[in-house]
């Protein structure tokens, strides 16, 4: 509690990996540093990510009660593409949702080369000092690769990688012209009269960052919008 209380994350870093845009505008890893992991809240982390039984207990259980701390790697400009869609004419059904992780190569390859920056980094002399060291306990299912080798951290992404929920782009802006665009320039849905998205799904292209700042914009944005459109024209 008060203004100093942690947030479970203590550092940020955005790096370039040699996947990035030419231009270096655009980082493609963002990392997180946390002064905690699986193991030090009980089992909530366990529950929020779905961590299966046999990587818990093999990976994580042997160091309950240990000090532990975390530097995750995460994928800002996925290639890769799912979808949304209605399961049913009922409003109160659920949708359908595929985010089909991974479905382009080159993300894997931006991940590995981020855990390889990661594990670079834990092994630095600033946390030697501190009697620091990676966890080297393989992965379970992993353990017929070659430890460390770009296929084991293959193997292992796609045994434990979970989301930071920030899904964005299921409503893409775009001209009518385009097939996959679902609102206009001024956020109304195609085809529909009345109806319009603002939110993050509205993105043609996510961002490089945590989009909590961009979408406060984007509701700003379609506030006067909405304003210009109905208020004013009755003024």
């Amino acid at each position: 509690r008060g203004p100093l209380t942690s947030s479970g994350v203590e550092g940020l870093a955005f790096v370039n990996t040699k996947y990035a845009d030419p231009s270096g505008e655009f980082p493609d890893i963002q990392f997180h540093f946390a002064p905690s992991s699986v193991n030090s809240d009980g089992d909530q982390i366990r529950k929020i990510t779905g961590l299966r039984d046999a990587v818990y207990n093999t990976v994580y259980k042997p160091l309950v009660n240990a000090e532990t701390w975390t530097l995750l790697p995460l994928l800002l400009r996925p290639k890769s593409t799912g979808w949304v869609r209605l399961k049913s004419r009922n409003p109160l059904v659920y949708p359908i949702i595929e985010p089909n992780y991974f479905a382009h190569r080159e993300d894997v390859q931006v991940l590995v080369e981020g855990i390889r920056i990661a594990f670079n980094v834990s092994n630095t002399a600033a946390f030697r000092k501190h009697n620091s060291r990676p966890l080297l306990t393989p992965m379970p299912g992993c353990k017929k690769f070659e430890l460390f080798s770009d296929e084991y951290w293959e193997c292992a992404l796609r045994h434990f990688t979970f989301t930071i929920y920030h899904p964005a782009g299921t409503c893409k802006m775009g001209p009518g012209t385009d097939p996959d665009a679902v609102v206009d320039h001024r956020l109304r849905v195609h085809g529909v009269r009345g109806l319009r998205v603002v939110d993050a799904s509205i993105m043609p292209t996510i961002i490089s960052g945590n989009p909590n700042a961009p979408v406060i914009m984007i509701g700003e944005k379609g506030a006067d919008m909405i304003k210009e459109d109905w208020v004013l024209e009755g003024l």
